[in-house]
């Protein structure tokens, strides 16, 4: 079975409440700015959640943002937000085309956060699932076969096979700090991801943050 994984960024007013509610599907949300409720549960900015269940959204702040992953099947519409006070943004859509996905399997849903210091060059490395990052401080480059990126600033997207070799670095100026949204093995849970094709285990890696581990079934 295949599906999209894809990025939306949801921006609302005070009182905006976007109707009607998200259906079910599965999502990592991300309060960028502001503060909003998710389903009744008060979000300040930085906090993140996981949803499986239809979505009602109410922004707590005078402007909001979310950053919104969300699995879906490659041939459906995008879920964008409606209503006044409120508006929504598909930044990345990919299909994910690296796991066999049949149904009724089970996968690990993650939103990590990923600070490299200033000037690092992460050498070769491999993850075990796809995934989409998304920039929220400095600047950010990424060399792999099959979607290359440079100079990436906040809010901008970029997709990881997973399977591809990567080299990645920041600036030498200042640290990078990303996102990822990202579709694992169950047996990943609660454990950093990387495969380090140089061998070299005593190098400094870049500081990582748990946000949310889900397990899901497809």
């Amino acid at each position: 079975m295949a599906f999209s994984l894809n990025l939306y960024h949801d921006q609302m007013l005070t009182g905006g409440q976007p109707a009607p509610d998200l259906p079910a599907a599965h999502r990592l949300f991300h309060v960028r700015h502001g503060a909003v409720d998710i389903n009744g549960q008060t979000m300040d900015a930085g906090s993140a959640i996981y949803s499986g269940s239809p979505v009602c959204l109410a922004a707590k702040a005078e402007w909001s943002q979310v950053w919104r992953w969300e699995l879906a099947l490659p041939n459906a519409a995008p879920t964008l937000l409606q209503g006044r006070g409120s508006f929504s943004s598909l930044r990345m859509s990919r299909v994910i085309a690296t796991l066999n996905m049949p149904p009724g399997s089970q996968w690990l849903y993650r939103l990590d956060q990923i600070t490299a210091a200033a000037g690092r060059i992460a050498d070769r490395h491999q993850h075990p699932g796809p995934g989409i990052r998304c920039l929220l401080q400095g600047t950010f480059n990424v060399q792999q076969d099959a979607e290359s990126v440079r100079d990436r600033t906040p809010g901008d997207a970029w997709w990881e096979t997973g399977s591809d070799t990567v080299v990645a670095w920041s600036s030498t100026q200042m640290h990078g700090k990303f996102l990822r949204g990202m579709l694992l093995p169950v047996e990943w849970e609660g454990k950093v991801t990387g495969t380090w094709l140089s061998g070299d285990t005593t190098r400094p890696r870049s500081n990582w943050k748990l946000l949310v581990d889900q397990i899901i079934s497809l």
